[in-house]
């Protein structure tokens, strides 16, 4: 843990309820007890905030406020032809974080000996700051991404096969054909982190998932913003509904979105749940707030045949 001078004067954003706060009150714990479905409750492993995740907070003043400042300005001009994803891009902003690597070494701990090795996909891999994370414990790494800007971005740190794509209905394939040696039968671990909530049809992309991860020893690590409010970002920067609607609440508390998405979005797809925690979803900050933050619940999944 950071010392406490070090991070004391952080500001942080609530960038559902613009609530401000320091680090010590980023959630991570949950009130397990509330929690309908007795899986949940069984399943529920608590993280923490870590030096790896302080360190992150960090960054944006490490940057300097005045080219924060002007990093911003440049964003909302790009921002009026282009989506905030591309503008991103192309300014070298918009780094994100869900899990340190001593997070991800308790998650994969509890899916059991021989969890990690052989390939690694990313669905929606944004810049790659999370997916580098992840990869360290796989042979071989495929990340996806929409946006052409962010693609690029992947492209430049090297992960073996990077595809510019919207869809993972042929990503086995596609992985294969560009010199991946991925196994015909999927992925051993597939990584779909908040994307739920900005792609048109949540439930048409967790069959998708499922398909392309191994038979029996599979593992898919699923993030999705609670509360759960979706809606999917064109590529001249509007936003539009999705054309799936879930019965999921856009208000309430973590655990109450939480029971909706199990029951509404992953158990009717035949997952069963290895953990499920909570954590903050960190965006680096700009010259008004040292970060921004959504509520996270991290579902570790595996695919039965």
């Amino acid at each position: 843990m950071a010392s406490e001078e070090r991070t004391s004067a952080l500001r942080i954003r609530c960038a559902h309820c613009d609530a401000v706060f320091d680090e010590r009150a980023l959630p991570y714990d949950a009130d397990v007890d509330s929690l309908a479905s007795s899986a949940l409750r069984e399943k529920f492993v608590r993280l923490s905030l870590d030096s790896e995740s302080v360190e992150f907070l960090n960054r944006a003043r490490a940057r300097g406020r005045d080219e924060c400042e002007r990093l911003a300005r440049k964003c909302t001009e790009l921002r009026r032809t282009m989506s905030l994803t591309e503008a991103n891009a192309i300014l070298g902003r918009g780094k994100m974080f869900v899990f340190s690597d001593a997070h991800v070494e308790t998650l994969m701990r509890a899916c059991g000996e021989g969890a990690g090795g052989g390939w690694f996909l990313d669905v929606g891999a944004g810049e790659g700051e999370v997916t580098r994370t992840l990869a360290r414990r796989f042979a071989g790494t495929c990340a996806t991404e929409s946006s052409p800007g962010m693609a690029s971005r992947l492209r430049e740190k090297g992960f073996d096969v990077v595809l510019e794509s919207d869809t993972v209905e042929n990503v086995v394939r596609e992985t294969r054909a560009r010199g991946g040696d991925v196994s015909e039968d999927g992925f051993d671990v597939v990584a779909a982190l908040n994307l739920c909530d900005r792609v048109r049809s949540p439930r048409a992309l967790l069959r998708d998932l499922k398909r392309a991860l191994k038979a029996k020893t599979g593992i898919l690590i699923l993030a999705i913003v609670v509360p759960f409010r979706p809606f999917v970002e064109n590529a001249d920067g509007t936003r539009s509904q999705p054309d799936e609607r879930l019965d999921v609440p856009s208000a309430g508390s973590w655990e109450s979105g939480v029971d909706a998405l199990w029951t509404e979005l992953i158990a009717p797809l035949g997952f069963d749940l290895v953990t499920l925690s909570r954590v903050p979803y960190i965006s680096e900050g700009d010259h008004l707030y040292d970060a921004y933050v959504l509520d996270d619940a991290v579902f570790v999944l595996r695919a039965p045949p």
